[in-house]
C-alpha cells in the first residue's frame, strides 16, 4: 500500500471517530416533547369523511388506526388522528398500508399516538448507502474520502455550527470559520497531505474571502436584510429577536458557495499537477498558462451551475410570477428574487478570483524554479 494511500485511510478513520464523538455531544435544545419516544407505525385504516377539500389541499381531521412496529409497544394497535390545515407544504395524507413516524406519549388516558409524517428514514439511508458504494467503487480511496467528507460536513454543521449560532455567535464569523475548517478537512480527505491539497486549499480560501467581501458589499447596496430567509420569523420569535438576520444571510451566502470554490480550486490544482507530471520540462509560465486555460473552462460551466442551481430551487416562484404577468422589472427588484440573484453573483465573483489565484499558486508550488531577477 502506498504511503499516501495509507495516510488517507488513517485520516478517514480519524475523521469518522471525530464525527462519532461529535454525535455524542448532548443536545441542549431538546425539550420535554422531544424526549418522548418515536416509533414506526403502520397505518391499518383511515377515515376521510371528516376532511374538507380546499382546492388541492384538505382541511379537517383524518382518524387513523395504527399498529406500532418498533419499541416496547410493538404489535399493539391504537387510534390516532392526523390533523390537516390546508397547508400543502406541511400537511400529509395517509393511506392504509403506509408506514409513518409517530411520537408516543404515555398519559392518564393511556397511550397517545401523534403522527409526525411518513416514515422515510429507510429509503434515505439506503440511498446514502448506494451513493457511498458507488463513490468507493469508482473512486477507491479518494471516493472513500469524498464520502467521509460528506458525512463530516453534515455533522459539523449540525452539531457545531447550528448550536453556536443559536447561542448567539455572529453568523458571519461562525460561517466563515466553518468554511475554512470544512475546506481543509474535505481537501485533505480527497487529496491527502500533498501539494495538490495545499494549492486547492489556498485557492479556495482566496475565493471565499472574495465572496465574503462581495456579500457584505452587495447586501448593503441592494438593501437586503435577510428578512426573506425560510422560517426567519419563527426563528426570531424563538430567539427573542436575538438573531442578526443580515449577518445570517451573508453567512449562508458564502457557506452555500464554498462547495463550488472547492471544486474549482481542486480541478485546477489536480490538472496542473498532472500536466507537470507528464511534462516536467514545462516552464513555470507555460504551466500557469495551462492552469488558466483549465480554470477558464471550468469557470464557464461552474458559473452556469450556480445559476441553474438557484433558479432551479425557485422555479415554482418564477413560474408564478410569469404566469400572472408580473413585469420583469418588478421581479428583479423583489427582495427574495434579489437575494437569490446575489447568491449567484457572489459565488461567481469568488470563482473568478479563485481560478487564476489557484493557477498562480500551483505554478510556484509545482515548479522548483526560483523567479529570476532582472539584470539592470
Amino acid at each position: 500500500m502506498k504511503k499516501n494511500t495509507r495516510k488517507s485511510l488513517i485520516l478517514c478513520l480519524v475523521m469518522l471517530v471525530f464525527c462519532g464523538l461529535l454525535c455524542l455531544l448532548p443536545d441542549p435544545y431538546l425539550n420535554v416533547t422531544s424526549t418522548f419516544p418515536r416509533e414506526k407505525v403502520r397505518i391499518e385504516a383511515v377515515d376521510n369523511s371528516l376532511l374538507s377539500a380546499v382546492g388541492i389541499t384538505y382541511n379537517g381531521v383524518q382518524p387513523c388506526q395504527v399498529t406500532i412496529l418498533s419499541g416496547e409497544h410493538k404489535g399493539e394497535t391504537y387510534s390516532s388522528y392526523n390533523y390537516l390545515n390546508s397547508a400543502l407544504d406541511k400537511d400529509k395524507l395517509f393511506a392504509p398500508g403506509e408506514t409513518a413516524w409517530a411520537m408516543l406519549q404515555e398519559g392518564t388516558n393511556g397511550l397517545t399516538i401523534t403522527l409526525i409524517d411518513h416514515y422515510r428514514t429507510t429509503i434515505e439511508l439506503s440511498t446514502v448507502g448506494v451513493l457511498a458504494l458507488a463513490l468507493i467503487l469508482f473512486g477507491g480511496v479518494i471516493g472513500c474520502g469524498a464520502m467521509v467528507s460528506l458525512v463530516a460536513s453534515a455533522v459539523i454543521v449540525w452539531k457545531l455550527l447550528i448550536p453556536l449560532l443559536l447561542e448567539g455567535l455572529n453568523p458571519m464569523i461562525a460561517a466563515f470559520v466553518t468554511v475554512i475548517v470544512l475546506t481543509v478537512i474535505i481537501d485533505l480527505l480527497v487529496a491527502g497531505f500533498t501539494k495538490r491539497c495545499l494549492v486547492a486549499i489556498l485557492g479556495s480560501l482566496a475565493g471565499t474571502l472574495t465572496t465574503c467581501f462581495a456579500a457584505v458589499l452587495l447586501t448593503h447596496l441592494l438593501k437586503l436584510d435577510g428578512g426573506d430567509l425560510p422560517y426567519v420569523v419563527p426563528l426570531l420569535a424563538q430567539s427573542s429577536m436575538g438573531v442578526d438576520t443580515r449577518s445570517l444571510y451573508i453567512g449562508m451566502v458564502f457557506l452555500a458557495n464554498s462547495g463550488a470554490l472547492m471544486d474549482l480550486s481542486m480541478d485546477v490544482s489536480v490538472s496542473m499537477e498532472e500536466i507537470r507530471c507528464h511534462r516536467p520540462d514545462l516552464s513555470r509560465a507555460a504551466l500557469m498558462k495551462s492552469g488558466l486555460t483549465v480554470g477558464r473552462s471550468v469557470l464557464g460551466t461552474m458559473t452556469t451551475t450556480l445559476m441553474l442551481a438557484y433558479s432551479g430551487n425557485y422555479l415554482s416562484m418564477l413560474m408564478y410570477f410569469v404566469g400572472q404577468g408580473t413585469p420583469l422589472g418588478d421581479i428583479v427588484n423583489l427582495k427574495y428574487v434579489s437575494s437569490q440573484l446575489l447568491n449567484t453573483l457572489v459565488g461567481s465573483f469568488g470563482l473568478v478570483v479563485a481560478a487564476p489565484l489557484t493557477a498562480l499558486i500551483a505554478g510556484f508550488a509545482y515548479t522548483g524554479e526560483r523567479p529570476r531577477r532582472k539584470v539592470a
